[in-house]
């Protein structure tokens, strides 16, 4: 009879971050019931790789058993011969992973237990001659909620523990973008590549992305190990700071500027918000106001328009500022969500382009409410008068506005995204929304400024209408080219 010492056990090792997420899963909710479950016929070590002595113990790891730099990544569980990445690997396969081993008489840790705490400092050694080492300056650009960024911090944490002579200089690319765009410049980065995190610099080399990993790193290491190397970025001063600010302006900012303008005056070629001002003109005209009455009343009603998506716009920073600090599956989920409600706004758009080529564009899908529409058109005729008029329409700018945020927002989201990924231009972000809501008021001031001009309002009505499968085309494409550019965020 086998007694309970001989009982075969399942040592499992689990490597963390205390900043991981996916860690706190493996360790809060699937250890426990395991533990409960199997008691002493498993043994689990927790090591926190935020201590460089363990990070290399799962570098040493990873390189022995040959596992790719992209599948890498923690919470990592050796089990015998078994490893898996990633919380649900874990959830999904622990518990068969345990029998198995149990069935074949116990799993030992993948090192001999006594590597798995530093070694205790024994006495002190005769002090030995040291040999010179010149500093290795590192510069590492990264940006809040990277996960890759997150793997090089450890890596270069574990390598200073490792090469004294190292000093690294962390650089956040939201706010020093200028600094990564001229390093850039001066080591020859293509311009596609600039602004990637992360980024390392150092001597004469550069490494972005995953090409960054701990056997890269020490090569540089070993080739600058004699003649050390300079810290380049203490020669950007102000001047560098103002060649590399117009050198991203003239990169990214005009093509940006274009599409947020083009976004916004797509997004302002609503038929919602044109046939409303419509009947604006045509009960103006009807009631003998002429000139400087329309302009006017017309100027309220574009100020209520633009104050609701000027608001709507700060209020959209506001919200998606926090989305850099989340862990990226999250902003992921918004992504992917983004894309799809844009794909679906596309074929909607499409459909209404098809109804309004037969010649019906009263019937298309988005569009202003019936019920409104009615409620709308009663408001103006009980307004007796101009001065009466200009609050109201003021007051339906602002109304009309706000519910058509409801199928103008996916592509002012979509603007609101292009601001946050480009570094440069999420300093000038309140800049950037200004402009795109006048863009996005443009038709309604040319509308009105033709309507002073003498243009009928009857003829204004014929072109819109005219026009309205074309502007439903070009709204279908622009919902496209955004869902697009939302899934191309995902890759």
């Amino acid at each position: 009879m086998k007694s309970e010492a001989q009982e075969p056990v399942v040592h499992i090792l689990l490597f963390h971050s205390p900043t991981c997420p996916h860690c706190q899963v493996v360790i809060n909710e699937v250890l426990p019931p395991i533990q409960e479950k199997y008691g002493a016929q498993i043994d689990i070590k927790l090591l926190d790789i935020s201590d460089p002595y363990n990070y290399g113990l799962l570098v040493s790891l990873e390189e022995a058993a040959q596992i790719p730099p992209e599948k890498r990544g923690v919470p990592m569980m050796f089990v015998g011969r078994t490893i898996m990445v990633g919380d649900l690997s874990i959830k999904e396969s622990l518990e068969g992973v345990i029998e198995k081993y149990l069935a074949e008489g116990g799993a030992d840790y993948p090192v001999p237990e006594a590597l798995l705490s530093p070694p205790t400092p024994g006495p002190a050694a005769t002090p030995q001659p040291t040999v010179q080492t010149e500093e290795i300056h590192i510069a590492y650009f990264y940006e809040v909620g990277c996960q890759e960024c997150g793997r090089v911090t450890y890596d270069l944490n574990y390598l200073q523990s490792k090469y004294p002579h190292l000093v690294i200089e962390t650089f956040d690319i939201q706010n020093h973008a200028a600094l990564s765009e001229w390093l850039g410049e001066q080591y020859g980065v293509p311009d596609e590549k600039r602004l990637t995190t992360p980024s390392i610099f150092v001597g004469q080399d550069y490494l972005l992305a995953a090409e960054i990993n701990v056997k890269s790193l020490e090569a540089l290491i070993e080739k600058y190990s004699q003649t050390g190397a300079r810290a380049i970025w203490e020669d950007f001063g102000e001047a560098e700071a103002s060649k590399a600010r117009t050198s991203l302006i003239e990169r990214l900012g005009s093509p940006a500027l274009l599409t947020i303008l083009g976004t916004g005056l797509a997004n302002g070629l609503n038929p919602c918000a044109l046939a409303t001002i419509i009947f604006f003109v045509s009960y103006l005209a009807f009631s003998g106001r002429k000139g400087r009455e329309i302009l006017f009343v017309g100027l309220a009603f574009t100020l209520g328009v633009f104050l609701t998506y000027l608001l709507a716009g700060f209020g959209l920073l506001r919200l998606l500022d926090p989305l850099a600090a989340v862990r990226s599956d999250l902003r992921n989920w918004i992504f992917g969500l983004g894309a799809w409600l844009c794909l679906g706004l596309a074929f909607i758009s499409f459909r209404d382009y098809l109804t309004a080529r037969r010649g019906r564009p009263e019937e298309v899908s988005l569009r202003l409410p019936r019920p409104l529409q009615r409620w709308v058109h009663r408001i103006i005729r009980q307004s007796a008068n101009v001065r009466a008029l200009a609050p109201v329409a003021f007051a339906l700018g602002l109304i009309i506005s706000a519910i058509l945020l409801t199928c103008t927002s996916p592509l002012y989201i979509g603007a609101m995204f292009l601001i946050q990924d480009v570094p440069e231009l999420r300093a000038r972000a309140y800049l950037y929304i200004l402009l795109y809501n006048l863009a996005f008021i443009t038709p309604l001031v040319v509308i009105f400024l033709l309507a002073y001009l003498g243009t009928a309002s009857d003829q204004l009505a014929r072109v819109i209408g005219r026009h309205t499968g074309t502007i439903k085309l070009l709204t279908a494409g622009l919902f496209l080219v955004l869902a697009g550019w939302l899934a191309y965020g995902l890759i």
